[in-house]
């Protein structure tokens, strides 16, 4: 009873990895598009948080740095990339309003989209 207990986690437990591995592939497939399509507009995004360090997990959401935004645009991107993630949960960060202390941390972590793996 033992054996087939221990062969259903290692089961379970591959289905969970290998399903956290398909969604951080849809995220980064997903942000990239969304970047892509900010950077037509003008606007300079980058990701942090978790899916810029690798840390990406089944409850992650998406982080976006937005460090150039033409000033018409600033605040009215959220709905061009909810659109892009299209589900994805995310979070939008405007690199103007950053307190000085945090700035060093918000930028070093930043990743240009075509650069995640």
């Amino acid at each position: 009873m033992v054996a087939a207990s221990e062969r259903f986690l290692s089961r379970l437990e591959r289905l969970a990895s290998d399903r956290a591995s398909e969604r951080r592939g849809l995220a980064i497939s997903r942000v990239r598009h969304a970047c892509a399509t900010l950077t037509e507009m003008g606007v300079t995004a980058r990701v942090i948080g978790s899916l810029a360090t690798g840390r990406f997990g089944p409850a992650s959401d998406i982080d976006l740095l937005v460090v150039d935004c033409p000033r018409h645009l600033k605040y009215g991107i959220e709905g061009i990339v909810e659109d892009c993630l299209a589900g994805l949960p995310f979070d939008v960060v405007y690199l103007d309003e950053i307190p000085a202390h945090k700035l060093d941390r918000f930028t070093r972590e930043a990743v240009d989209a075509r650069h995640l793996r």
